[in-house]
């Protein structure tokens, strides 16, 4: 190749690469603008007579174990008191509760009208038994009858009859019953179980997540929109007013990105084709 055509062949191509690196430099991608305030950590947010605190952070995550990188993204959560959060406890037939203090055995009578559910104290037995020197400290049972056996004269007496008149509490459905430090109620009984229903103040919390959508406590559909530019902040907006425009935002940035990615394409293409040039130009011409 002469050298002279080589010379025009790489100012031209050093002016191409130069030209779409002048671009990718002064290019600026687009934005997302989201109308409305934006929530720092730890700022409140309120919608529908609920208020909520806004937590945000970046949050690094490991690679993808086949070379891939991590990274941190920004993560966050809205968290609000809900004032009349819905609770249950579940007292299963024969099972063994606490109840003021005491153990009782749950006895459940799904027949009766209203259904009842029974606590009937339990005994420690093994205890009475060891705390009681006139009886041996184990029970016998004969034919399926359990028994305490006194030492002086080896006499049997029924363990039910040796046990003093339990302690029964009855509760119907509907009845108010104090439980584990909650006014609660006796809201069914079944055969096998009976719930206790109250409510309660509890922390739940929303997730907060890129252009996902959250029903919040006015009923309206919302989502965010992390700006990590600066203080890391998180935008809330309604998904009917300004989904569409975040979508069209979006839209811009993948087409900023296609056309970045294609002029570095003329970039590297260009520095290729000076280098091949320059190489060919500088080859030694047989004779």
């Amino acid at each position: 190749m002469q050298r002279r055509v080589a010379a025009i062949y790489l100012v031209f191509f050093v002016l191409l690469g130069a030209s779409a690196y002048s671009v990718i430099a002064v290019a600026e991608q687009p934005a997302v603008e989201m109308s409305g305030e934006a929530y720092t950590n730890g700022s409140q947010f309120s919608t529908g007579g609920q208020q909520y605190t806004v937590l945000v952070e970046m949050e690094e995550s490991e690679g993808d174990g086949h070379g891939g990188g991590g990274g941190a993204s920004p993560v966050g959560e809205l968290v609000y008191v809900n004032e009349s959060a819905r609770m249950t406890a579940t007292w299963e037939n024969d099972s063994v509760v606490t109840y003021r203090g005491e153990t009782y055995r749950v006895s459940l009578d799904a027949e009766t009208s209203p259904a009842e559910a029974r606590l009937i104290e339990s005994f420690d037995v093994p205890a009475i038994l060891q705390n009681d020197s006139d009886v041996y400290n184990q029970t016998t049972t004969i034919d399926g009858t359990e028994y305490v056996t006194y030492r002086e004269n080896d006499t049997n007496v029924p363990l039910d009859e040796y046990l003093p008149e339990p302690t029964t509490h009855t509760f119907a459905v509907d009845d108010t019953v104090e439980y584990d430090g909650e006014t609660t109620t006796l809201e069914l009984v079944s055969s096998s179980e009976a719930t206790l229903a109250w409510t309660t103040a509890d922390e739940q919390s929303v997730e907060l997540a890129e252009g996902e959508n959250m029903t919040l406590a006015d009923g309206n559909r919302y989502f965010a929109h992390f700006d990590t530019h600066g203080e890391l902040s998180v935008a809330i907006a309604q998904t009917d007013e300004a989904y569409g425009d975040y979508q069209n935002d979006l839209a811009r940035q993948d087409y900023y990105q296609e056309r970045e990615n294609g002029l570095w394409g003329v970039v590297i293409l260009s520095g290729i084709a000076a280098f091949l040039i320059i190489s060919m130009a500088y080859m030694p011409v047989k004779g």
